[in-house]
């Protein structure tokens, strides 16, 4: 398990260390963003949890795929301090007239392949829309289909909530848009699920096959959440677990025309 580890990490080191710390290279803070890199290697390979590399892995790969972007040609700034507050932004990347702030977020929720997730799903799916079916196995291996749905959709809203307001103070520095970067290795979730929760972002209602449609609405009046709804683009990264480059990345995540909002 350690020599598989070892040799997964040094392909990561092929793939991402020249880019993001090499010498001349446009990342700033590069260094930093590969020093936390090294160390949760060294976790992994002392028994830590490897979710975190999985995360900073992400990571990586978001920085590379800025740095490698035709239309970013200024300097790409990772954590920069430029915030009153104190509190970070991932990337800062720098335009003639403007920044694009970029946030990377990995979700990749934990299995619970259980009979409660199975009964839970039960009793959520009297609150799904009458017109949409979710079709799974009966039994705990389809409680945990959902279970980690689920908990993708919930991730989603809080993590553009928390966002929003970092957002808001970089805008209030430097104009420019906001990109969130939801990650994930394909187990859990995949992009239409986030064209779901995109279009509701955008557009201020559910589109008509929205599963998470009338939940979402409920624990959002339930929480007197009021979405600023500041984030100008949700970005899709795919990276299976055993690959260090991503096998998917999409900028802008929408969904299709075929169904609208539900208003």
């Amino acid at each position: 398990m350690l020599n598989d580890l070892a040799d997964f990490t040094d392909a990561i080191r092929h793939v991402y260390r020249e880019a993001i710390s090499g010498h001349g290279g446009r990342l700033q803070n590069g260094a930093v963003l590969w020093g936390q890199f090294e160390s949760t290697v060294a976790a992994c390979l002392a028994g830590a949890n490897s979710r975190q590399l999985a995360e900073k892995v992400n990571e990586l790969a978001v920085a590379k795929i800025l740095l490698d972007d035709p239309h970013l040609t200024g300097p790409v700034q990772y954590e920069p301090d430029m915030l009153p507050s104190g509190r970070k932004i991932d990337f800062v990347a720098a335009r003639h007239d403007d920044n694009v702030y970029v946030e990377v977020k990995s979700i990749n929720p934990k299995s619970n392949e259980s009979e409660e997730a199975w009964k839970r799903f039960l009793k959520l799916s009297e609150h799904h829309p009458a017109n949409v079916n979710f079709i799974t196995n009966a039994g705990p291996c389809g409680g945990d289909i959902y279970s980690r749905l689920l908990s993708s959709r919930s991730k989603f809203l809080t993590n553009a909530i928390e966002f929003e307001e970092r957002l808001k103070e970089a805008k209030e520095v430097r104009q420019g848009p906001g990109v969130l970067v939801y990650c994930c290795n394909g187990i859990a979730w995949d992009r239409c699920d986030l064209e779901d929760f995109a279009d509701f972002y955008h557009h201020g209602a559910h589109r008509q096959d929205d599963l998470f449609s009338i939940m979402e609405t409920h624990h959002i009046a339930e929480n007197n959440i009021t979405l600023q709804r500041n984030v100008d683009h949700f970005g899709f990264l795919k990276r299976p677990a055993e690959s260090p480059p991503h096998t998917e990345f999409k900028s802008e995540v929408r969904g299709p025309r075929v169904f609208g909002p539900v208003g």
